[in-house]
């Protein structure tokens, strides 16, 4: 057998990570033997443990260590190792992956945390510090971490905060109570302005069809939402709305189909794209009200990536999906809170560019959509599964109703 010493410390065992280690350990093939085990006296102190890890061979232990390693386990290191990107988007073999939970890198035998954290991405210094970079964006001879020695990972831990969510998880339950779980979702985007941080919209078409898009248009002229992301279908259906009063060809005022219905959202893509655009459009009285006309008019900056479904699409929408990445990415910028709001694709796309850090809450009328976004690595939402309507419309109550001044916000260009 061969062996190894790693520590884990922090609230080890309420964020349930001590029984995570030892289960990776045993599936994976090896044995654990707990050396030192130190329980904190608080809530604020963290626990500690050291535990020996043996394996059959050293291939068996190098693939435990590393799985523990996103874990947050750590053994005795020396400095992180780099070897150059062999060309544009192409990495050595022995690249390290990165996943959404904080990291660290040890250089020159100092821990330095890693900019820009989200999942599925290369750690390359620039500019002098360890940065995660998507491979399609590395450059041919940056230096790129490889996996092994020198690189820490620190998981999130459960909220000892039960006053705002820390009696939620993502385990989901259609029988939650929704009034409280909403309440609680104000009460963390209310924090998360008094920190000057920002709350991020991911918003699918189906919150204008079920009648959501009232509230929401009051929660962004109030100031609520900093950033909205989204695609073709939910701005064109927003502003069919304004401009026929239909959503889908679905009269939004009787709940009835519309003769000739189904033309409507390409009359409406065909009459903004007569004024050059969104922002044209609401300045030239063309849509007179919704959330895009909200988000023109406060400002408020939005991004629309194209999808190989998009009907026009809107001149508006980013087309290249590359481009639309990167422009997603510069608009999470600061990001403390995330309401995805009925939309799977752009849900679990902005999931992958969000560090662990940011709560984020998914809403839907089926739990395939956020369970999907916490298989896909973003473990950190919490699932409500009910009517996105009447979730914003609880949620513009709770924020709304008896205030009396609109929260500052951070500004930033569209």
């Amino acid at each position: 057998m061969v062996r190894e010493l790693i520590t884990v410390e922090g609230h080890i065992i309420d964020s349930d990570i001590l029984r995570r280690v030892f289960n990776r350990i045993v599936e994976d093939g090896g044995e654990f033997e707990v050396v030192e085990f130190t329980v904190g006296k608080s809530n604020d102190a963290p626990s500690f443990a050291r535990i020996e890890v043996a394996a059959p061979d050293p291939a068996t232990l190098d693939t435990i260590l590393e799985g523990l390693s996103y874990l947050g386990a750590q053994k005795v290191v020396g400095d992180v190792q780099f070897g150059p990107a062999e060309a544009d988007g192409v990495l050595p073999d022995e690249f390290y992956s990165t996943t959404n939970f904080d990291t660290y890198v040890r250089i020159d035998g100092a821990w330095r945390q890693v900019a820009d954290q989200r999942m599925d991405c290369a750690i390359v210094m620039r500019a002098g510090r360890p940065a995660c970079v998507k491979q399609g964006h590395v450059k041919h001879g940056e230096p790129v971490a490889l996996r092994g020695q020198g690189i820490r990972v620190k998981p999130p831990e459960r909220s000892r905060d039960y006053g705002v969510f820390g009696f939620m998880s993502n385990d989901l339950s259609a029988e939650i109570n929704k009034s409280i779980a909403i309440r609680t979702t104000a009460a963390e985007m209310r924090r998360t302005r008094a920190a000057g941080e920002r709350i991020v919209l991911v918003a699918g078409p189906a919150v204008v069809h079920s009648g959501g898009d009232v509230s929401l248009a009051r929660l962004v002229r109030a100031g609520w939402i900093d950033v909205i992301l989204t695609g073709n279908a939910f701005a064109v259906h927003d502003m069919e709305k304004s401009i026929l009063k239909t959503s889908l060809g679905i009269c939004q005022l009787s709940g009835r189909a519309v003769e000739g219905g189904n033309r409507h959202h390409l009359f409406t893509i065909n009459a903004v794209n007569r004024q050059g655009g969104i922002r044209q459009a609401v300045e030239a009285g063309v849509v007179t009200s919704g959330v895009m006309f909200e988000c023109v008019r406060r400002p408020i900056p939005f991004v629309l990536a194209g999808s190989i479904r998009d009907d026009g699409p809107l001149k508006d929408v980013i087309t290249d999906v590359v481009a639309a990445q990167k422009a997603y990415i510069a608009a999470l910028d600061g990001a403390g809170t995330c309401l995805m709001l009925a939309s799977a694709l752009h849900a679990i796309a902005v999931g992958n560019l969000l560090p662990a850090s940011v709560r984020t809450v998914c809403v839907d009328m089926t739990e395939a959509v956020p369970t999907k976004l916490s298989n896909r690595g973003t473990m950190q939402a919490i699932g409500l599964v009910t009517d996105v309507g009447y979730f914003l419309e609880k949620l513009a109550s709770d924020l709304l109703d008896g205030a009396t001044d609109a929260p500052s916000r951070q500004e930033s260009p569209r």
